[in-house]
């Protein structure tokens, strides 16, 4: 049996400005000047001479979008670890502590000491979120992830992404500046979305400060990477107009093995940006992005007897399947992903109380799949008859066309001895998706003991061709008025969405038209008050919805065609504290919340075709989070979260595969939420002494056990993993080594070997082994 492989090789920007100076900076319009040296010392966590400040004009700054996107802003660069503002829970630029709702903010300096190589990656050390979802080995393909117990859709820029496995576009954190994640439920801003929340990316903007920055990183699993990001203000030479306009220009390559044998990971993508801003009323941003995906690691799961539970092999094995096993065939396997997209951000401020945001983006995304996987009916299927695994292929085509657009107006005004920030807005999504899909035929089995991946298996034909028009449009309304300490927030949103297209077979022609409608209203309130020492405790209930895309339900009036389902609905209560005291970088928030969801179909007993909408899930649960730049050498995160998550009103049935029986779903837990999450990451810099310029580091993650099945039959086990980090800023060693960084990470540091969760007895997924990677970096 083949052994693990193991390859073995492999800024804190804005703590050193005073707290003065970041008072400024988000209380007047500024015009900043840096030199190219003193942001390099920015963004390598040094401290920072300014050369020039220069500040001009009246008002507040923070309305307008130079403030939003520049350092310390609402959707700018985070200082240390520390966020004290963002976009993502109120749309407006309000800060988190004064937002009643748990919000979670990664900014780019934790993602580069963690290294995170994905969104999966960036989100491990975040309360109440349990990444990677297919394992280590498939985060590099597709960004799942639960939030309190529910997946999670994501926004890039407060636009959606569309959510088709084939062809999803994936965004690699090297092109983000952070990363935002709103628990429980969003539809109020968001339209249609989970319970548990959702996570808005942040792409890095042009900056009128000129700046630069090369790496090249080895190690992993014989990867190598290396990228780039340079921008600053057009050069003066390039006309009157040139300190209007400012440009940033992001790209990265990245080639190796994948995690499994004999499977691969590539990618590259350029991201060119300009801003222009012909005054300090006004900002449009322009970004434009290419990504190719030619190959993306490995998707496949494995049984649960042979990973879960130790297994005889045969021939006098007995154990476990290693975690780079692969159940594919390198000549059927393929995950080839092309997308590219153009999107804007404009904001304008007519007078300091009124201001006008828009946003759009067109996103083409087009993936060519193909896979043999593991494929059985029940936890004998595997090893029935000696060393073997059953498998099945699939094959699949897909190309989506993605509009999105959101439009607000932010006005600020009092009634009286009541202050008020209203926010109106439209936003509208269509996705235009073609899927050619196959059947699921049977592949040769596996000999687990001596695997054959070029069995020239050929692929299976297309069958169907989907062509789905998904769609939605709301009007949202927002008002977060406050009285001396006391902020109320209240707001509502009207969707329709609709679901249209045919599904033509191609083996016998026939034609199914769908259209599906629907409507929903969702609605949000909270209340919260800031006390003069920092704490801040809050109460909030939230709503979201889920439009039902398949199935209908018997109703004697629509005769055979049925009802279209009403759409899944959810709400949350919630309570909490936060706590940031004064004069310190410090954030304290914990949460108490309970969820329903309501609404879910299942098939309907009595009327075979059709399906019952009585199923309801509820969700308990206390989280606890933790950031702190504790001084300019040390900065920490930490946090925990208990999840109670059953089946709490359902009259539908599920499997137990021990038994062969159906077994009621009512008080029953769904697979891959862990009970309990726990981490602690601390990141410490030498200023002086024999050791300046080290930087150590590294974090501890706790994974609790979840279910691995429907029907509750066992249970995937607990994990303790453990993460490392170690860097040197170069220019302490030799004078002529300023702006060079070598930083190595290690992860999973004692090749803990574990699963992240189970799909059932026929689908279980390794966690990553211990991976390290040796980066040198370049800042100027």
């Amino acid at each position: 049996m083949r052994t693990i492989r193991s390859f073995k090789t492999g800024t804190n920007a804005g703590i050193t400005l005073s707290r003065s100076l970041r008072t400024v900076l988000l209380s007047t319009t500024f015009a900043l000047s840096l030199s190219g040296a003193a942001y390099a010392q920015a963004a390598a966590g040094t401290e920072v001479e300014l050369a020039e400040l220069s500040v001009t004009g009246q008002g507040t700054a923070r309305t307008l979008g130079g403030a939003l996107y520049g350092p310390g802003g609402a959707s700018g660069a985070v200082p240390g670890y520390v966020a004290s503002r963002s976009t993502v829970g109120t749309k407006t630029d309000t800060p988190i502590l004064e937002t009643a709702q748990s919000i979670s903010v990664i900014g780019r300096k934790q993602i580069e000491d963690q290294n995170a190589l994905t969104i999966n990656q960036a989100l491990r050390f975040t309360p109440s979120v349990t990444t990677e979802q297919r394992g280590g080995a498939g985060s590099t393909r597709l960004e799942q992830f639960y939030i309190r117990g529910f997946t999670a859709p994501l926004f890039l820029d407060g636009l959606p992404l569309p959510g088709n496995r084939d062809a999803f576009p994936t965004v690699d954190p090297y092109r983000l500046e952070r990363v935002d994640v709103i628990k429980g439920p969003a539809s109020v801003l968001y339209g249609q979305s989970g319970p548990g929340g959702i996570v808005n990316l942040v792409s890095k903007v042009p900056q009128f400060v000129r700046h630069g920055e090369i790496f090249v990183q080895g190690g992993g699993f014989n990867e190598v990477r290396g990228g780039f990001d340079v921008g600053g203000p057009v050069a003066a030479e390039a006309g009157p107009l040139a300190d209007q306009f400012a440009y940033r220009l992001v790209g990265l390559g990245w080639k190796g093995d994948g995690p499994a044998v004999t499977t691969q990971v590539e990618r590259f993508f350029i991201n060119p940006s300009v801003t222009w801003r012909p005054s300090t009323d006004t900002q449009l941003t322009v970004i434009g992005n290419y990504q190719r995906d030619p190959f993306s690691g490995f998707y496949g799961g494995f049984p649960a007897v042979g990973t879960v539970f130790a297994r005889n092999f045969g021939n006098g094995i007995t154990g476990r399947l290693p975690v780079d096993f692969y159940d594919g065939d390198r000549n059927f396997e393929r995950s080839d992903r092309t997308q590219a997209s153009i999107s804007y951000l404009f904001d304008h401020r007519f007078n300091e109380n009124l201001r006008f945001h828009s946003a759009g983006r067109y996103l083409r995304s087009e993936g060519d799949y193909r896979s043999v996987y593991s494929a059985f009916a029940d936890r004998n299927g595997p090893f029935a008859s000696g060393p073997l695994i059953p498998r099945a292929r699939i094959a699949t085509q897909v190309g989506i066309d993605a509009y999105t657009m959101d439009n607000n107006v932010v006005a600020n005004f009092d009634t009286g001895m009541f202050g008020h920030t209203v926010l109106v807005g439209v936003d509208h999504r269509t996705f235009e998706t073609r899927s050619l899909t196959s059947e699921f035929p049977s592949a040769p089995d596996l000999n687990v003991l001596a695997p054959n991946y070029t069995m020239n298996i050929p692929t299976p034909p297309f069958v169907s061709d989907a062509r789905i028009s998904s769609t939605q449009t709301g009007v949202y309304f927002q008002d977060q008025v406050k009285f001396d300490r006391l902020l109320l927030t209240l707001g509502g949103r009207y969707d329709v969405a609709r679901q249209s297209g045919p599904t033509r077979s191609l083996t016998t022609g026939v034609v199914a038209n769908q259209d599906v409608p629907s409507d929903a209203f969702t609605g949000r309130a909270s209340l919260l008050y800031l006390f003069d020492n920092g704490l801040a405790p809050y109460v909030s209930y939230s709503e979201a919805f889920e439009p039902i895309t398949s199935g209908r339900i018997f109703d004697t009036t629509f005769g055979t065609a049925g009802r279209i389902p009403d759409p899944v609905t959810s709400n949350q209560y919630e309570a909490g504290i936060k706590y940031q005291p004064p004069g310190t970088d410090i954030l304290l928030t914990a949460a108490a919340f309970d969820i329903r969801r309501q609404n879910a179909t299942n098939a309907d007993p009595a009327n075979p075709g059709f399906v019952v909408q009585t199923g309801e899930v509820g969700v308990q649960g206390i989280e606890f989070e933790a950031r702190a730049n504790i001084t300019e050498n040390l900065n920490l995160i930490g946090g925990f979260s208990l999840i109670d998550i059953r089946t709490t009103r359902d009259i539908g049935t599920t499997r137990n595969d021990l038994t062969g029986q159906q077994v009621p779903l009512l008080g029953r837990r769904p697979y891959l939420v862990p009970d309990s999450t726990a981490s602690l990451f601390v990141d410490y810099r030498f200023s002086e002494g024999p050791l300046l310029g080290l930087g150590i580091g590294g974090g501890v993650r706790y994974l609790g056990p979840s279910w691995g099945d429907l029907a509750n039959t066992f249970k995937v086990p607990e994990s303790v993993l453990v993460d490392a980090v170690l860097s040197y800023d170069l220019k302490y060693l030799d004078a002529t080594l300023q702006g060079f960084q070598f930083q190595l990470n290690a992860q999973n540091l004692l090749d803990e070997r574990y699963v992240t969760g189970c799909f059932g007895y026929q689908g279980c997924y390794y966690g990553l082994p211990r991976t390290v990677y040796a980066t040198l970096r370049y800042r100027w």
